[in-house]
């Protein structure tokens, strides 16, 4: 009668040192993340602290472990809601799921799933992902800002900027043809093997123009990695980032667990997969076999219903985004002018690089607009006063009216507590807007362990038809991952060789299965 209580007590006990680890770690983390320093001794000395954690944290709650760090943190915690929320509304959980079958596969929907979900719903999903394609998605430009990836983001943000200030073209009418036959699967296929097309023809230009003339090395330096890491502290904010990866492992997860209990399977456990202590992925562990024994009707809404939720979910946080965008962060962030450099012998070379511009001619400034206004009066060689965070200046205009300086616009974020409150939860809601997008459209992809490789395995059953796909999808992840190898030279070449022979391990695997 004892041991009850004792295991109890022992297992209150675990979560109380977990949480005492997690804290701690988490601290620590944050500090190398807010500590100046080089780069690479930060993200070195944030993975070992990981991996010490991920190890601590999984010995003392005896959780499978995955690799060093890895593990899986399983729980009961979850199961009890995912059973009460399967007994409500069933019907619209079936709905969700089969929008976002129909998302992913277009009008070919009416070939692949046949009389499993109706014209309507296929009509109506593929009319939704064109709305996300073409109304949504532009505004995932302010969400790549909170993203460090300067080779990638600074290209995307300024591609989808131009895309939707200027009239739609030949190839935009043909990328929303594909996306309206083929789905999200078509469209993110259609992109990783242009893409990589890219690639290898700025390698081959570089290959011949060494052998043959002056090497031509353009191409490769404009070429866009089509794949990119996330990781909270070093590519995406720190906090926010681990808040919205939480959030839409979760839910992610949830969906597939509500829709096994709706078809009746038991759930053994479920959790998150931790590297360390950040989520890096989420599990529900149904009863594998009796999934298995369901009808392909059935399978596929379980494994649609994770890549339907994040697709909701990123429909969702568009909202708020755009609210905070547009009527919440303006009253924090305040624009200011600086000195970015100044013409060598000019008036202006007194002036500080990088100081405030506070006044010119006697008229606070603190953008562009103000400042051409302020600057009306400059005229050929008059007296041009201004007023900087170093001091008060009076310079003589030259011939042209300017005094040889170049000035920069800049934002800062004010309002104390509550303005830091405000960008913590616009960086929240714009991360988790693209991540949970992102996250979904590469869970399409038929590949081992991802949701999509289910679907294709249940309703393509010639074996052919997929293993000819995912080895196409293997191959261009594989060339948009090699720009890396002259981004980061060091380190470039030999992951570029592991990743070759990762790659033929699973054509090797793949050529197998089809067998």
């Amino acid at each position: 009668m004892k041991d009850a209580p004792s295991a109890d007590n022992a297992k209150k006990a675990r979560n109380y040192a977990s949480v005492a680890l997690f804290v701690l770690f988490f601290t620590i983390i944050a500090n190398l993340y807010y500590t100046g320093g080089p780069i690479y001794y930060r993200v070195a000395a944030s993975l070992a602290v990981i991996i010490i954690a991920g190890e601590l944290i999984l010995r003392i709650n005896n959780f499978p472990r995955i690799l060093s760090g890895v593990y899986m943190a399983k729980s009961q915690l979850g199961i009890k809601l995912m059973e009460k929320l399967a007994g409500k509304r069933q019907w619209l959980w079936n709905g969700m799921a089969d929008w976002g079958l129909v998302m992913g596969f277009g009008l070919l929907s009416l070939v692949i799933f046949k009389k499993d979900i109706s014209r309507r719903a296929i009509a109506f999903g593929t009319l939704s992902m064109l709305f996300i394609l073409i109304v949504v998605l532009p505004y995932s430009s302010l969400s790549f800002a909170f993203i460090n990836i300067p080779h990638v983001t600074s290209r995307i943000q300024s591609g989808t900027a131009a895309a939707g200030a200027s009239q739609p073209n030949l190839v935009v009418y043909v990328i929303y043809a594909i996306a309206a036959l083929g789905g999200f699967v078509l469209y993110t296929i259609a992109l990783l093997g242009y893409n990589a097309a890219l690639i290898l023809y700025g390698i081959a230009v570089a290959l011949f123009t060494t052998i043959t003339s002056v090497p031509n090395y353009a191409g490769l330096n404009s070429s866009v990695p089509g794949v990119a890491p996330l990781l909270p502290g070093i590519t995406i904010p720190f906090f926010a980032g681990i808040l919205s990866l939480a959030l839409i492992l979760s839910i992610h997860e949830f969906s597939h667990g509500i829709l096994a209990r709706i078809a009746k399977i038991r759930l053994l456990s479920s959790g998150l997969l931790m590297l360390g202590i950040i989520p890096i992925g989420g599990f529900v562990e149904p009863d594998e076999k009796k999934i298995k024994k369901l009808g392909a009707k059935l399978q596929n809404r379980i494994s649609a219903a994770g890549v339907a939720s994040n697709m909701l979910l990123s429909v969702i946080m568009l909202v708020p985004m755009l609210l905070m965008f547009f009527y919440v962060m303006p009253h924090f962030y305040h624009s200011y002018l600086f000195v970015s450099a100044t013409e060598k012998g000019s008036a202006a070379s007194v002036l500080a690089v990088n100081s405030t511009i506070l006044m010119w001619n006697g008229h606070n400034v603190s953008n562009i607009t103000e400042l051409q206004a302020a600057a009306k009066q400059d005229a050929a060689y008059s007296n041009v006063s201004v007023v900087t965070t170093s001091g008060s200046y009076v310079m003589k205009a030259n011939a042209t009216g300017k005094i040889g300086v170049f000035i920069g616009e800049a934002q800062s974020l004010g309002g104390g507590m509550l303005g830091g409150a405000a960008s913590f939860f616009y960086t929240f809601f714009s991360l988790t807007f693209l991540l949970s997008f992102l996250i979904a459209l590469v869970n399409y992809l038929p590949v081992p362990s991802f949701d999509g490789w289910r679907i294709f395995t249940t309703s393509i059953k010639r074996k052919g038809y997929t293993l000819a796909t995912t080895s196409f999808i293997v191959v261009a992840l594989y060339i948009n991952l090699l720009p890396w190898v002259w981004i980061i030279p060091n380190l470039g070449i030999p992951a570029a060789i592991l990743g070759a022979v990762a790659v033929a391990g699973i054509l090797n695997w793949l050529w197998k299965w089809s067998r």
